[in-house]
């Protein structure tokens, strides 16, 4: 899945949480509103936004109301984009993603020690 910055924006508004109803929900002319506010895009704007994340099936929407609901969360995108570069970039390997990673980026002993951790609670067999 493949999210523009304006995409990733709207969506972030939504994971964020606070424009939603009780249930979890908010109408496409008040979110347009938001994000106008926010940002200073047009309703136009907006609205193709909002469209391209329908097609690309992120959110949904619900009549009569042109209601919109967050469907995909952040840490399924999350998964996704990372199993995407995994497998396009690093040949599908996991170790080549994470040697790449920390050559580039400096890492402290506590965060070392944090992943040291991650992989011992890790089920060898399973996960």
């Amino acid at each position: 899945m493949n999210f523009s910055e304006s995409e990733l924006t709207v969506l972030e508004l939504l994971w964020d949480g606070k424009c939603l109803d009780e249930n979890g929900e908010i109408m496409a002319s008040n979110l347009s509103k938001i994000l106008t506010e926010k940002y200073g895009w047009s309703k136009s704007s907006n609205y193709t936004f909002i469209s391209r994340l329908l097609e690309k099936g992120a959110i949904s929407r619900r009549y009569p109301k042109y209601t919109l609901k967050p469907i995909i969360t952040r840490e399924e995108l999350g998964t996704a984009q990372t199993e995407e570069v995994i497998n396009n970039v690093f040949s599908g390997s996991l170790i080549k993603l994470v040697s790449a990673f920390m050559t580039e980026k400096k890492v402290s002993k506590k965060e070392l020690e944090e992943m040291k951790n991650l992989i011992n609670s890790f089920d060898i067999e399973g996960k």
